[in-house]
């Protein structure tokens, strides 16, 4: 194996992942119209933030005409939006060259496998961990959760009715909720309580998507972080609701040693992402920077910032 076969090896690799993840991403958020976004940026610190006026509530009074006295000012108030970066990689794969050389095969071929692979786990593992912050972040608002975990059967199991209370805590904005994203075991419920003739819209891997004949989408992913113990998780989201960003920063290296039987090649890379929640701003003093998973998926770590719950990204419904 020639050494320019090292960097073929890895640009293969590189450009099948590429290739194939954002194919799937661009199928992916046609499929939830929007609510969860795989997007591309290129953030360069260890955070993303956007600063915008708070809507002032009491903007209109009713005036006595004829009257006199103070009325109270108002301010015009500054609120900030911040996103995480999330640093993600790969171990140390072997790829020794009297793996090739013994078959007679191309570098190329081992880099397109490889690549093929990653772009099915990164996708994943980008997803579970954006509906766990989702939840994360959700959940810690009362008023945007829906326990139905004490109620007797047949009320404790997802059905169209538990969902169409969910999406009520939106109040006159109900409609906003346009996704529902569940683990399969509440949507077997949902089945099983009469919600029929689905049609498909795309599947990749563990991740299905679907559409019922109410008009809303449904998205079915068995994602550890929409069940705990045997309570389930269900997001009503809500267009823009999560958004994860690809920063395009793919590093590659291959590493080759001496001193054993045979001649030893590794191969490894890394990358990074950004996942923001709409309403909820990362908090940097206490969630930190390069996070591990059990800060992102802690509530307190994403701080509220839209003051009404209609503008938050969605509700939560708990179901059995």
């Amino acid at each position: 194996m020639a050494l320019s076969d090292l960097t073929v090896y890895s640009e293969t690799a590189y450009a099948v992942m590429t290739e194939v993840l954002d194919q799937q991403i661009e199928l992916f958020n046609a499929a939830t119209g929007g609510c969860i976004q795989l997007t591309s940026a290129a953030l360069q610190g260890d955070f993303g933030s956007e600063a915008f006026y708070k809507k002032i509530s009491g903007l209109v009074r009713r005036r006595n005409a004829y009257g006199t006295g103070t009325v109270a000012a108002k301010k015009l108030e500054n609120l900030e939006d911040v996103k995480v970066k999330v640093a993600a990689g790969t171990p140390p794969i072997e790829i020794n060259p009297s793996q090739f050389t013994w078959i007679q095969k191309s570098p190329e071929e081992a880099g397109a496998i490889i690549g093929q692979q990653l772009a099915g786990d990164a996708m994943s593992d980008m997803l579970n961990l954006a509906l766990g912050c989702g939840y994360a972040a959700i959940s810690q608002v009362s008023d945007c959760v829906l326990d139905i975990t004490g109620v007797t059967a047949p009320g404790d199991v997802a059905s169209f009715a538990s969902l169409t209370s969910g999406a009520g805590k939106f109040g006159d904005r109900s409609g906003d909720i346009a996704v529902w994203v569940m683990h399969s075991t509440p949507m077997t419920n949902l089945y099983l309580n009469a919600i029929a003739n689905a049609s498909m819209l795309f599947n990749y891997g563990t991740i299905n998507v679907m559409r019922d004949p109410f008009g809303r989408l449904f998205v079915q992913t068995d994602s550890a972080n929409l069940v705990a113990s045997t309570v389930y998780r269900i997001l009503g989201l809500t267009p823009g609701a999560i958004i994860v960003e690809q920063n395009n920063d793919w590093i590659a290296n291959t590493e080759t040693s001496n001193g054993d039987e045979n001649i030893t090649r590794t191969w490894q890379a890394e990358w990074t992402f950004n996942v923001a929640i709409k309403g909820f701003a990362w908090d940097i003093s206490h969630g930190g920077k390069s996070p591990a998973d059990a800060a992102l998926l802690t509530s307190t770590n994403w701080d509220r910032y839209s003051t009404s719950i209609k503008d938050l990204a969605g509700v939560v419904i708990k179901t059995h």
